[in-house]
């Protein structure tokens, strides 16, 4: 059963602030992660958590292998899978992985069995494993383009979220019905022609900020690299 929203948000707002203070205490110790590094795993902490709380239906387990996560990070665990040598997305789904698989092989020293399901889990090979993990961190990558359009907004006294958002929740809306819906919205009336040339405008933003956003989490970034990933995460669509 999926946690309320608010509670799923309380407990990643909590291992955020967790994982910012385990990183910041070993600025002076070895550790695989730079600080730019580590600024990007607390970034990208929603991801981790949605997964692990998948792969073990329990939000509290979750929470512990999360931290379990961070200090492994910290003591260089998974300093083969070195983040800057290549995709931040690969580097933590092998994490992910191997931390999952331990806690799935601990669990199996029981009496209590495994169930099949969790069996599939706990398997390393398995496609659902991958399958599971590319899900949230697409939905994460979604989830920060949306907020740095808000932020760019806000900045910008521009509202290109706002327009993008009411066409993606009304696609059959045309330009008339689009500029009617927002016109409420903004108290202001604005017409057709307005919020065709805004929804161009929007789109073309997201676009730029979704790419940004993709570079961030790769090792070498280059435009072929980053049309590779969105094309492999099935995000390619939106940049078009």
């Amino acid at each position: 059963m999926a946690l309320p929203q608010g509670r799923d948000e309380g407990r990643l707002s909590q291992i955020q602030t967790n994982w910012t203070e385990v990183f910041g205490s070993c600025n002076e110790q070895p550790s695989v992660a730079s600080q730019a590094q580590r600024d990007l795993l607390v970034r990208y902490a929603g991801p981790v958590y949605r997964y692990l709380r998948g792969a073990v239906r329990d939000p509290d387990v979750a929470d512990d292998l999360a931290q379990e996560f961070a200090f492994r990070i910290v003591r260089g665990d998974f300093r083969n899978a070195n983040p800057g040598r290549g995709r931040f997305r690969d580097f933590i789904k092998r994490a992910l992985r191997n931390l999952v698989t331990d806690y799935f092989r601990k669990q199996n020293k029981r009496p209590a069995s495994l169930s099949p399901q969790m069996a599939q889990i706990a398997d390393a090979s398995s496609p659902v494993v991958n399958d599971d993990f590319d899900h949230v961190w697409r939905k994460e990558l979604l989830s920060q383009t949306w907020n740095a359009m808000d932020e760019a907004d806000q900045a910008s006294g521009t509202c290109y979220a706002l327009v993008l958002r009411e066409r993606a929740q009304n696609p059959a809306f045309n330009s008339s019905d689009l500029a009617v819906k927002i016109s409420d919205q903004l108290s202001r009336e604005v017409n057709a022609a307005w919020a065709r040339q805004t929804l161009r405008r929007a789109r073309v933003r997201f676009a730029e900020l979704l790419r940004k956003e993709v570079a961030k989490t790769l090792g070498v970034v280059s435009d072929e690299n980053v049309d590779g990933e969105l094309g492999e995460l099935g995000l390619l669509k939106y940049t078009r």
